[in-house]
């Protein structure tokens, strides 16, 4: 509170004094809350945009002390922003009118980048399917589900340009797509982001860790038959993404494919054929589809307790390499060097089992000993397709621990690699708080400890405890 006084000699130096702190106050107020207490609604609240080397209050990976000389690497998208969205309509944002006649309802935001879902035989490349720019506009005032069903969400659609294949975005496009998301979060109450599905999986992880404290739906999704073929997934896929961008009880990226709403950190491609795509290895679907919806609500992230920041940067200086039986280590030690030699911060080890590699292979293990000691978070992964890195529960494993890997727990590698350049990115944590970190549940990424079943060969004792930590939990 800011006390006047008559008691002050000069009435103007009082005045000017008072605007001054006044204004100081409102700044503060800004920085802390994140909006400007002067608007009176939440159509002028932003999100908080997080600088590089700021902090993130209220989020579990904040607050720690910064590393110097590091410098994070900088990807740009050849697409165009999108914007504020809310109130437009051009030739690349379409407004569906509704026939309907309620006159409350949610707002959707669909972005579109590309992929199949928009795709089409173009004559120029000789007959191969690429995106047709201007396509979903036209499918969608079509679509009699969302012009006439009083049920479903307003929605405004946008397409990028150029319209990409998945295949050819990275993480300069998806800081673009989150920054988009961000600039529009308080103005829908949901998102759904069309893409490629080659990459979807990456992108929608890199998005979970991008957003802190995301209190709405952001639903991916895409198709493996073109929307406008007569027989096509691509429909299906996209009234069922709205309707759960429309739902009060997500809050967190997720991926809607087929029959099944997945977290987007827990998703990974399985089939490049048939209409079920994508699974979640590690982790019930939230939510399936047949004759009706069934919501396993006890998986749902809760709702946010701070507010809403972005963080898109992401340093990708990092190698992913999946072991074969019978390599040549020399190979990968000259390439592990190599890689230190251009800035090398990140490298991710595809290993056997529950993490295991050669222990006869020694010159390897002081590779990465070497590695870790100058400062590269090396990360073990399982070639498996479900189960979880269990380092040091055989003896070829205790060898890594000794030169300073960490574990990647039951994490995909889409969500191991996301993770890591998210972290690295960050630049504000230490190599050390990054290998703790990778350890620790972010985003509901991975399962932790006291929830993990029990090794192979546990103990009867070890079963007991894991079963009396599920019983607490569910």
């Amino acid at each position: 509170h800011i006390h006047t006084t008559s008691k002050m000699a000069d009435n103007t130096k009082c005045t000017v004094f008072h605007v001054v702190a006044l204004v100081m106050l409102l700044s503060l107020v800004q920085q802390v809350k994140g909006f400007s207490p002067l608007s009176s609604t939440l159509r002028h609240l932003q999100p908080i945009r997080i600088p590089l080397h700021g902090s993130a209050n209220g989020d579990a990976d904040a607050n720690l002390p910064a590393e110097e000389n590091r410098e994070a690497t900088r990807h740009e998208s050849i697409q165009e922003r999108a914007g504020r969205l809310w109130d437009e309509d051009d030739e690349l944002t379409t407004h569906l009118e509704h026939f309907g006649e309620k006159p409350a309802r949610k707002r959707v935001l669909v972005l579109c980048t590309g992929g199949t879902l928009t795709m089409s035989n173009d004559p120029a490349l000789g007959g191969s399917l690429a995106p047709v720019q201007g396509a979903l506009s036209e499918y969608l005032k079509n679509m009699r589900e969302f012009t006439e069903d009083p049920e479903m969400p307003e929605i405004i659609s946008h397409e990028y340009t150029p319209l990409m294949d998945s295949s050819d975005m990275g993480p300069g496009d998806w800081a673009l797509v989150a920054e988009d998301i961000a600039e529009n979060y308080y103005h829908f109450d949901g998102f759904v982001v069309l893409m490629g599905t080659d990459t979807m999986a990456y992108a929608a992880s890199a998005l979970s860790f991008m957003f802190q404290n995301l209190g709405k739906p952001v639903v991916f999704t895409g198709s493996q038959i073109p929307l406008r073929e007569p027989y096509n997934d691509a429909r299906k896929n996209l009234v069922m993404a709205v309707i759960f961008a429309s739902s009060d009880t997500v809050s967190e990226v997720t991926i809607f494919f087929h029959d099944r709403l997945i977290r987007a950190c827990r998703a990974t491609k399985i089939n490049t054929s048939k209409l079920l795509a994508f699974d979640s290895p590690n982790l019930e679907p939230l939510a399936e589809i047949g004759i009706n919806i069934e919501e396993r609500d006890h998986l749902y992230l809760p709702p946010p307790r701070g507010a809403f920041r972005v963080r898109t940067e992401m340093d990708t200086r990092l190698i992913t390499l999946r072991l074969v039986p019978g390599f040549d280590d020399s190979c990968i030690i000259h390439m592990i060097n190599a890689a230190r030699d251009t800035n090398l911060k990140g490298l991710i080890l595809q290993l056997y089992g529950t993490g295991n590699m050669p222990s006869l292979k020694d010159d390897l293990v002081h590779a990465l000993s070497d590695a870790t000691a100058a400062g590269v978070c090396v990360v073990v992964t399982t070639q498996c397709h479900t189960g979880s890195v269990i380092m040091g529960h055989y003896a070829t494993g205790q060898a890594l621990i000794k030169a300073g890997a960490v574990s990647a727990g039951d994490m995909t590698l889409e969500a191991t690699t996301a993770k890591l350049a998210y972290l690295l990115g960050r630049q504000d944590l230490t190599i050390d708080e990054i290998r703790n970190l990778m350890g620790v549940d972010l985003r509901g990424e991975l399962t932790p400890k006291e929830q993990m079943p029990p090794p192979p060969l546990a103990s009867s004792y070890e079963k007991a405890i894991f079963k009396k930590n599920r019983c607490r939990i569910f």
